[in-house]
């Protein structure tokens, strides 16, 4: 009987042990992968009076891929995808007048990810990342019905960037978090190519989301040792 009873109480201590193991482990635990799948949408218009305006919309996809090297530390790789339309319209009567920019760039880089938990819910976040990108860009002169493509305006780019973003990540379920950027601070700095001319352009930005769209979310799976389990 005594045997019987030291057995159980091992048995009953090694459960609780492996209970609290479970418990504690997080998303952002030590050895977990992050598979991020994020889009961004933005979109600004000027109207001073009603006639001449600017609207830009830009929409960009952004997929990565993190691991935990240490508790709360994520280093990754990343890519993503922008699309963005300027139209700029200098007259609607009696012609209208205006000017279409679209560009495609095709970004790659690697990042580092800091989580700071507040609760079993919420973390804040600080990443940094750095860059490459290149693609195309296209300007047409649009004139009533007539569409003229600028050459001059109208070629390859290139470029190399680097940014630091603070947010907020929520998880409602142990392998699952939906994460936002709320500011940051970024560098950039874009080479376009008309027809082989070069024109270096150097852009540096500071505020909300550089970088990334104004408006972005992050759906993030992890992988892990137990974070399916119920």
């Amino acid at each position: 009987m005594k045997k019987v009873i030291i057995l159980s109480l091992m048995v009953v201590s090694a459960l609780s042990v492996d209970a609290q193991r479970k418990r504690t482990r997080t998303a952002t635990s030590q050895g977990n992968v992050a598979l991020h799948m994020g889009f961004g949408i933005n979109s600004t218009k000027e109207d001073p009076d009603g006639d001449a305006q600017t609207k830009t919309t830009g929409v960009n996809f952004t997929p990565s891929v993190g691991y935990m090297v240490v508790d709360n530390m994520e280093l990754g790789v990343n890519f993503g995808i922008t699309n963005a339309k300027t139209e700029d319209i200098y007259d609607q009567a009696p012609v209208l007048n205006k000017s279409n920019i679209k560009y495609t760039d095709v970004n790659f880089g690697v990042y580092a990810k800091k989580y700071f938990p507040l609760n079993n819910w919420f973390s804040l976040t600080a990443a940094a990342d750095l860059g490459l990108s290149t693609g195309t860009y296209q300007t047409d002169d649009i004139t009533g019905s007539v569409t003229t493509t600028v050459s001059s305006e109208t070629g390859n780019r290139s470029g190399v960037g680097g940014a630091i973003n603070f947010g907020l990540a929520f998880t409602p379920y142990n392998a699952f978090a939906l994460q936002a950027n709320i500011a940051g601070l970024g560098v950039n700095s874009m080479k376009n190519d008309p027809d082989g001319t070069n024109n270096t352009m150097n852009t540096t930005n500071v505020g909300f989301n550089v970088r990334r769209q104004t408006a972005s979310l992050d759906f993030v799976w992890y992988l892990g040792r137990g974070l399916w389990k119920k």
